[in-house]
């Protein structure tokens, strides 16, 4: 069978079960994220979707073009994110989302690296073990929000703009370490690293500030046109391209799908663009999810990594949400918004994959740490959701 006919059964599978799990899960008053991972970890080509045969061909394969379409939930996600929230929401929370991502960044990072030292691994690996516990994974935490309709709260508005500003530390991060891996024995330098950082978020504020200035006057000419869906389509090709843009310019995808949001957000297409959208992810935000639970290969799962995998998830949650939980209060002057926040700060993704992914190809890292970081990954995203559903469900009792 030809790999995109492959990809289509594929990804067929994986939206159909996503579903049924993300329906039982919600019936026992969990979050549908978890039922969407788990419906992944099961069907993954280690596990059942590799098992079942039929006419000769494995029930699920994760190929590049279930990789792209998986990407593209994870832009559309982050899209209808930045609608949600919109450029008013940023201006409020920015200075305290940069601090909540500071901290929130820095305190896991050096975890990861001294955990890492403890354990006897070199300086090089270290970093990138680090490296991986920095980026928060936005996607998880607003499909989370969404459910308890909390994206509108002031916690809910911190967290996401931390967590993207989070993204682009994350993004600076592993620039600055690759860096360091190209040119062995240099080590890192701190003028450096402060030069690429500021070169990514000077990348990212260009990128907000053209789009909020030209995107909502181009739709405007859009409506005009009495076509159906054409704003709807003109709306998410704008996505699609500022998503290009920060790829190429070396930040992660999904941090113009997110500034594409907010700046559309700003004009008066906003209701039918939010409306065409959500129906969108009623696909993408599954398959995006089950992917994720699928690339988990638990047959590889020893002692020595289990005890590995729950170590480096103990120092990524605690680091995270202590640095978050620390930078939040003195704005939100309420513990338990406080704890939300932080918890919601946890769930580490596509970046922490993408980091362990070149660090095991650069070889970095060998199989075993890379398999723990995927764990930590994976577990930070289930545990993560459930406690902070908790969290919501309590303060609506």
């Amino acid at each position: 069978m030809e790999p995109i006919l492959r990809a289509i059964v594929s990804i067929s599978v994986l939206v159909f079960f996503a579903k049924i799990f993300g329906g039982i899960f919600s019936n026992f008053k969990l979050p549908p994220i978890v039922g969407e991972l788990l419906a992944g970890l099961l069907l993954s080509p280690t596990l059942l979707g590799g098992s079942i045969i039929i006419f000769k061909e494995p029930l699920v394969v994760l190929n590049e073009y279930v990789d792209a379409f998986a990407e593209i939930g994870a832009i559309m996600i982050l899209f209808s994110s930045g609608l949600e929230m919109g450029m008013t929401s940023l201006r409020k929370t920015g200075v305290w989302s940069f601090l909540i991502a500071s901290l929130g960044a820095l305190l896991p990072f050096i975890g990861g690296y001294y955990l890492s030292m403890w354990l006897g691994y070199s300086q090089e690996t270290a970093s990138m073990i680090g490296s991986i516990m920095v980026a928060t994974s936005l996607a998880i935490t607003t499909r989370v929000l969404e459910d308890f309709d909390a994206l509108k709260t002031i916690e809910g508005e911190l967290l996401v703009n931390a967590a993207v500003i989070d993204d682009v530390i994350g993004v600076s991060v592993l620039a600055v370490i690759s860096s360091a891996i190209e040119k062995p024995g240099q080590g890192l330098n701190i003028f450096t690293a402060l030069e690429t950082v500021s070169i990514f978020f000077i990348i990212w504020l260009l990128m907000l500030g053209i789009g909020a200035y030209f995107v909502p006057r181009f739709l405007e000419h859009v409506m005009l046109i009495k076509a159906e869906g054409a704003v709807e389509a003109a709306a998410v090709g704008i996505a699609f391209i500022m998503s290009a843009i920060a790829a190429g310019l070396g930040l992660s995808p999904i941090i113009g799908s997110y500034a594409a949001g907010l700046a559309i957000a700003e004009s008066r297409a906003l209701v039918r663009v939010k409306d065409f959208v959500r129906h969108l992810n009623q696909i993408f935000s599954p398959l995006f999810f089950t992917v994720v639970g699928a690339k988990m290969n638990i047959t590889v799962v020893g002692g020595h990594v289990v005890f590995g995998t729950l170590l480096f998830t103990a120092m990524a949650f605690i680091s995270k949400f202590a640095g978050s939980f620390i930078a939040a209060l003195p704005k939100l002057k309420n513990i338990m918004k406080s704890v939300r926040l932080g918890v919601g700060m946890v769930p580490r993704g596509e970046l922490g994959l993408v980091i362990a992914a070149l660090a095991l190809k650069e070889m970095v890292i060998d199989q075993n740490i890379y398999v723990e970081s995927i764990g930590m990954v994976m577990l930070t995203s289930i545990i993560a959701p459930i406690i902070l559903s908790i969290l919501y469900r309590r303060e609506a009792i």
